[in-house]
């Protein structure tokens, strides 16, 4: 049996199990940090719109159509990092990165790692979203 297809729905509904996020938005000259946690969404004109006590989030399903995991060591920390960068289109700079927060010293909690493992066995080398329904 073929593997689930990959859309913005199924990514969004992936984050609601991976606890705190490190979101990273990259726009222009300007790189912006913030811890949260994803929340329920709903579609509307187009747009994937999660609104939390913590962010508002419109997230176009026209232009988001390429996702990338990454489990790799953080050049600085030297320490394992996960994550998933967001793109218009594989050859072009992610517009967003997510990385699985965890404090430090600390480990991944081994749940949250799990689900985000299962999916990266997927999306390590990167997959063009479809703009169907969630799965």
């Amino acid at each position: 049996m073929p593997a689930p297809r990959w859309n913005a729905p199924r990514f969004l509904d992936l984050l609601q199990h991976l606890g705190r996020l490190r979101v990273i938005s990259i726009s222009g000259p300007s790189v912006f940090e913030a811890l949260c946690h994803a929340g329920p969404y709903e579609e509307r004109g187009g747009s994937l719109n999660m609104i939390t006590e913590e962010f508002h989030w419109h997230l176009d399903r026209k232009r988001f159509r390429w996702l990338q995991s990454h489990d790799d060591t953080h050049a600085r920390s030297n320490r394992r990092v996960l994550y998933f960068e967001l793109s218009e289109q594989p050859e072009l700079p992610p517009f967003l990165r997510i990385y699985v927060y965890r404090p430090a010293h600390s480990e991944f909690d081994p749940t949250v790692e799990a689900a985000f493992l299962a999916a990266h066995g997927e999306l390590e080398k990167g997959r063009s979203l479809e703009l169907g329904e969630s799965q």
